[in-house]
């Protein structure tokens, strides 16, 4: 039995658009650039029950966040650099037949908190040929809102959401695998960004035309799920799926994905091309400015009717062997870079870089 493993993953993401008509200050822009260092630790206690852990330290700038932080004089030139830490522990256990894991977790930033519990079941029939799983999640989220009217922060206010998500796996045959599932997604609560703004052509804006925008307090979501892995040789495989999404909102979503996955020098290395289509309809009270003021309105350009692409190219390598401190690891390493473009004139790019050891 192996003592464990450590993990370090490093993102970077990146968001260009000037059509952003949430936007405070009618600039459009909604540039974004993250990084976001992750460290992931498993403890093996026994063969059958590992216990895991990860943290999360991350910085971002938001360029909608500044302009409406400065512009309104909340605290001067704007809120410029953010942070959020995260950390989660969880517990695993599992035999031939069945599995069960636990975990905790909290997030923290300066608009947002978050307390999250969750848990998953997993069970294997007909000698392992299926394979289904349980898994609900509980989020006890607070959120600050901004008060427009009179410049300043409404300090934070609650939002509840749950999940609970049913998959299942079957093995058709030696080359060929299904998987297909349901998740449901309520939240409640205060559901609006804390930079999220409209243009209203009414006496009640401020100077930019704007109001806060203002949300329901209830979104009810359901997804489909479903995926098909063939094997085409002992190194190449593909996967294609598709996810059904609708919600309350009156948003509905489609997405298919295709990836083949290579292996070279005995599975030692690993290439992964996707590609990633994506389309939805908008929000029922959606509007990129509004004549008269509503019940509820947004201008969220994620909300709204688009569709994007996404590609990207992964290499990984497994299972190299060497000694860290007196034991022997296993070395495992990992690349990729995606690019998505949405039809509403908005770019995102994402790199990522890992290394862990084995032990």
């Amino acid at each position: 039995m192996g003592l464990g493993s450590v993990k370090f993953l490093l993102n970077h993401f990146s968001q260009d658009s000037d059509s952003g008509d949430q936007v405070y200050d009618n600039t459009g822009k909604e540039d974004v650039t993250a990084f976001e260092p992750t460290l992931f630790i498993v403890a093996n206690v026994d063969e059958d029950t590992d216990i895991k852990a990860n943290f999360v330290l991350d910085t971002w700038t938001a360029a909608s966040d500044t302009a409406l932080d400065g512009e309104t004089g909340a605290s001067g030139g704007g809120i410029g650099n953010q942070s959020r830490f995260a950390g989660q522990i969880g517990y695993i256990k599992g035999d031939e037949l069945n599995g069960h894991s636990y975990n905790l977790g909290i997030s923290t930033e300066y608009d947002y908190r978050s307390l999250s519990l969750g848990g998953n079941w997993t069970r294997s029939f007909a000698e392992d040929n299926f394979t289904f799983s349980v898994t609900p999640q509980l989020f006890l989220d607070k959120a600050k809102d901004f008060d427009l009217e009179n410049k300043k922060e409404i300090d934070f206010k609650s939002r509840t959401i749950w999940s609970l998500d049913l998959t299942g796996t079957q093995l058709l045959s030696p080359t060929d695998l299904i998987q297909f599932g349901y998740t449901h997604i309520q939240m409640n609560g205060m559901l609006n960004s804390i930079a999220g703004t409209v243009r209203v052509d009414t006496e009640t804006t401020d100077l930019f035309g704007r109001q806060s925008e203002k949300m329901p307090s209830k979104r009810i979501r359901h997804a489909l799920h479903s995926k098909w892995v063939h094997s085409l040789s002992q190194s190449s495989a593909f996967h294609l799926s598709y996810r059904y999404y609708q919600d309350d909102w009156d948003i509905k979503a489609h997405t298919l994905e295709w990836g083949p996955r290579f292996s070279f020098a005995q599975d030692q290395y690993f290439l992964m091309p996707t590609l990633r289509y994506y389309d939805q309809t908008e929000a029922d009270f959606f509007e990129t400015s509004f004549a008269s003021e509503k019940k509820h309105m947004t201008s969220d350009s994620d909300l709204e009717e688009f569709n994007s692409v996404r590609y990207g190219l992964a290499f990984s390598s497994e299972a190299n062997t060497v000694n860290v401190f007196g034991y022997d690891s296993d070395l495992q390493w990992s690349v990729g870079a995606y690019h998505t473009d949405r039809s509403n004139d908005m770019k995102y790019q994402v790199l990522q870089v890992g290394i862990g050891l084995s032990f």
